[in-house]
């Protein structure tokens, strides 16, 4: 009988370490976290037990060194966006919110561990504690208060709403600013990759900053975690900077390189997205499978009823459509020498939103139907389809929400002028 193995995910894309990888995250899973993911949407605010489980994976699993340079620990892996596809395929499907934190940890840091544009200076001083024996959490600040999912919209805001600056006085920034929402902020996070300007108002991409900043750095503040409707292994606070200083070297790449280097972060930021949805429907998959395999209705399995079978279809041909989109994506952006653009491409940026739309669509579409058919057993927590409902309804909302996936999919395709 068919499995989620066997939805799509091409075995000559994947090498295999990662497969290894996989297997590995998805054991661990099945004997450490599932049978505790409910007591873990009860620990959103203290992370009690949440950062022991970050620890094993980021730490002991090796998720944390993966992607950096093995001159300082890491594990170098040569396909680093294969990689972070099934890892968070993998994560997501035991908690979509346990998996932002864990992957979040390395996104911030993809401009300066990435091939070919690596800041080594950087990776020597930031890696060894990455790669250490002890927790040590990335975490990637974008948001404002003021302007939302303006950052993300570079393309046609061009950066003139941010309004954390970063100032140059000798060998150092000044950072100053307030972001939120960011994942792994508050006490979790120990090294801020902060989005900033240098020149407040401005639409001149070199003024667009990438700087690490530590976060026990004099001057930086945070507050207290959001509590949401989902998503609770991944903490979300304010963070404030206050004349808080840091040295030169620690703005990423520079002027140009920073904002290029983002968007590629952005682009991956939609394929584990998409990876995201694609582990929480294989998940609702097996619960419903399941369900209306042993659940019998006027004397036969009610998967043996056609109005049922209809949803059980449209939740498999879900999964495989997602999953084929998304893995020919990810076998385009990681093969430059036949496709012709580098991963940082606006276009890739662009064209990614469309496959992250339609996963996060998707995914919500999966679980109301499974809701629909498991009745009040649905949105009871006990069979965990209400945390896959509440969970991925965040997806859609990250990284500029639907409203701005929508327009920058419509101007790849359609050369918008004035959207």
């Amino acid at each position: 009988m068919p499995t989620i193995d066997d939805f799509i995910r091409p075995k000559e894309w994947v090498s295999g370490f990662v497969s290894d990888l996989g297997r590995v995250i998805r054991k661990w899973g099945e004997e450490r976290y599932i049978p505790i993911r409910q007591q873990v949407d009860e620990d959103w605010k203290e992370h009690k037990i949440v950062e022991p489980l970050l620890k094993e994976v980021l730490v002991d699993l090796g998720i944390n060194a993966a992607f950096f340079p093995a001159e300082v620990g890491g594990t170098d892996i040569p396909d680093p966006l294969t990689c972070v596809t099934v890892v968070c395929e993998e994560l997501a499907r035991i908690d979509a919110g346990f998996c932002v934190a864990a992957i979040c940890s390395v996104w911030g840091m993809v401009p300066i561990i990435w091939k070919p544009h690596r800041n080594m200076e950087l990776c020597e001083e930031f890696g060894p504690k990455f790669c250490g024996p002890e927790l040590f959490v990335g975490c990637h600040v974008m948001t404002e208060p003021d302007s939302g999912a303006d950052i993300e919209n570079f393309g046609r805001l061009q950066g003139k709403t941010i309004k954390t600056t970063a100032t140059l006085d000798g060998d150092e920034w000044i950072i100053n600013g307030h972001k939120l929402w960011a994942s792994n902020s508050g006490k979790v996070g120990d090294l801020y990759t902060v989005i900033c300007t240098t020149n407040k108002g401005s639409t001149d991409p070199d003024d667009f900053a990438l700087i690490l900043v530590p976060a026990d750095a004099k001057g930086v503040s945070v507050g207290n975690p959001y509590q949401k409707c989902g998503m609770s292994a991944d903490i979300n606070t304010d963070v404030w900077f206050e004349n808080v200083r840091v040295p030169k070297r620690y703005r990423m790449h520079g002027p140009g390189d920073d904002l290029k280097y983002w968007r590629e972060a952005i682009t991956y930021g939609s394929i584990g997205s998409t990876a995201i949805c694609v582990g929480v429907m294989k998940n609702v998959y097996e619960i419903i499978k399941k369900w209306t395999s042993e659940r019998v209705i006027a004397g036969k399995p009610l998967k043996e009823h056609s109005i049922v079978a209809d949803m059980l279809s449209e939740v498999t041909i879900l999964i495989e459509s997602t999953s084929a989109w998304m893995w020919t994506l990810v076998r385009e952006i990681s093969r430059p020498d036949i496709y012709g653009w580098d991963p940082w491409d606006e276009r890739y940026l662009l064209k990614t939103r469309g496959l992250s739309l339609f996963a996060s669509n998707a995914v919500e579409r999966a679980c109301s139907r499974a809701m629909d058919f498991m009745g009040s057993y649905g949105y009871a927590r006990e069979f965990d389809i209400e945390k896959h409902y509440r969970d991925q309804k965040v997806i859609g909302l990250w990284m500029g929400g639907k409203t701005l996936k929508t327009l920058e999919n419509a101007r790849y395709w359609y050369n918008l002028e004035t959207l």
